[in-house]
């Protein structure tokens, strides 16, 4: 599709103001994570933690303290509330089996703790399992709002091919001025793969990016670019963090996409520091980027081999519809 051709949403539904949604796969993942404290943070602080590091600069500070911290506390105490925190932080990593394990045993113990149903219905998803994913998302019929409930099977059903009729279903059902954040993020997204930017926009237009989890920021990013706005994004991103090496790598690659199809062909800045990301991410054989790494090969940096050798590993790993649309550009580039 037009103007959707980088990395894949993915929306956990938020239910109170200690879950809001988070983006994990892909776009937020950092191999390893630069903060040391070791001090023992209580479940309110964590959750605090993880709240945080949805953030734009933060994924990459926070990630490796709450996966350690989540580790040991959950060995110590396997609380619900502390196996879902613990499985969102390895969904991050791809540890679907381990994240999905976790998430079995809570709800063993607790069969109506909703976030938990939400992540499991997410991973099921991302993994390409829509039927199981659409049942997960069912079984919150009774614990949640109806509007939880059909943002979550709609947002299943987009990508189980039928995109148009979910868009205009989740639009239908529920009045503008009552629909929530998250629900405004599943609209824009399903826009924005109808080739309807100007729709997307709209839907996430009055969502302040500077508190938004990276994945919106994202959203938000790729909507401009199909525009061709990209004054805005390379204006608005860097703005977002005091450290531009902190940016997260879907969002420097968005800003070297920008700077490279803006009318000024002197800046470089942002494909040069995308560039030393991308030498790292290989360095490390960091699988969690490996779209961001396809679309660097295939839009920056062109080099069809190694594009089409990182959209295989991505497609191993997640199954959306932008999964696929990125395998086959690959394939067809290295044709």
């Amino acid at each position: 599709m037009t103007g959707r051709t980088f990395t894949y949403l993915i929306l956990l539904l938020s239910l109170n103001a200690a879950a809001e949604p988070f983006t994990p796969a892909d776009n937020d993942i950092i191999a390893t994570a630069r903060a040391t404290n070791t001090a023992q943070l209580n479940q309110d602080e964590l959750m605090a933690l993880l709240k945080q590091s949805q953030q734009v600069g933060k994924t990459e500070l926070r990630q490796g303290l709450l996966k350690n911290q989540l580790q040991q506390r959950y060995a110590q105490s396997a609380t619900p509330q502390l196996g879902y925190m613990y499985a969102r932080v390895l969904q991050r990593e791809h540890q679907f089996s381990e994240a999905m394990a976790i998430t079995e045993a809570v709800l063993k113990r607790d069969p109506n703790h909703i976030n938990t149903q939400l992540l499991r219905a997410n991973m099921l998803m991302v993994q390409g399992e829509f039927k199981a994913a659409k049942k997960q998302c069912l079984q919150l019929i009774g614990l949640t709002t109806m509007d939880v409930v059909n943002t979550c099977t709609l947002d299943v059903l987009s990508q189980d091919g039928q995109l148009a009729q979910s868009y205009q279903s989740l639009k239908n059902s529920i009045l503008s001025n009552k629909q929530n954040d998250d629900t405004r993020h599943v609209l824009a997204e399903m826009a924005l793969r109808l080739n309807k930017p100007d729709a997307a926009l709209g839907h996430i237009q009055s969502i302040p990016l500077s508190n938004a989890p990276v994945s919106l920021v994202v959203l938000w990013a790729d909507i401009h670019l199909a525009q061709g706005n990209y004054q805005k994004v390379l204006n608005t991103l860097p703005a977002l963090v005091t450290d531009k090496q902190n940016l997260e790598d879907a969002l420097l690659l968005r800003l070297a996409i920008a700077e490279q199809h803006y009318k000024d062909n002197s800046l470089t800045q942002w494909q040069n520091l995308m560039a030393q990301r991308v030498a790292l991410r290989e360095l490390r054989q960091d699988r969690f980027h490996a779209s961001d790494l396809a679309h660097y090969y295939l839009d920056i940096n062109k080099q069809p081999e190694k594009a089409l050798y990182w959209a295989e590993i991505n497609w191993q790993q997640a199954k959306l519809d932008a999964d696929q649309q990125l395998l086959t550009r690959a394939q067809g580039a290295s044709l």
